[in-house]
């Protein structure tokens, strides 16, 4: 009888590759590369240990900076900004308008204007 498993493949070096499903017949064990643990997460290139059997934390993801933006990049960061910008500016200002047409229907409700 045949049994679908996840199973975690690491390189020669124990660093994690990917999760695979693979068939195993009934007393099958995992192929060599392959184990049942899985890595911890979140982690960033995990090594398995294969005579402790247990995975590395691997490298700290809080500590690789991301690449640096290309100046395209970097202008249409800072368009999206400008947009946002104006955006919430336009906003404030219709909202304001509205306030100014709300205080002057009030006044002229009660014969001030």
């Amino acid at each position: 009888m045949s049994e679908l498993i996840k199973v975690f493949k690491y390189d020669a070096d124990g660093i994690f590759e990917r999760d695979d499903l693979i068939v195993l017949e009934k007393g099958e064990k995992v192929p060599d590369g392959y184990t049942l643990i899985a890595p911890p997460v979140p982690s960033v290139n995990p090594v398995f240990n294969v005579k402790t059997q247990k995975w590395s934390a691997g490298e700290d993801a809080s500590v690789m900076d991301p690449p640096p933006l290309s100046e395209i990049e970097k202008l249409t960061q800072d368009y999206a900004d400008l947009m946002l910008y104006v955006a919430e500016v336009e906003q404030k200002t219709e909202q304001t308008q509205q306030d100014n047409a709300n205080l002057l229907l009030s006044l002229a409700e009660e014969g001030v204007l």
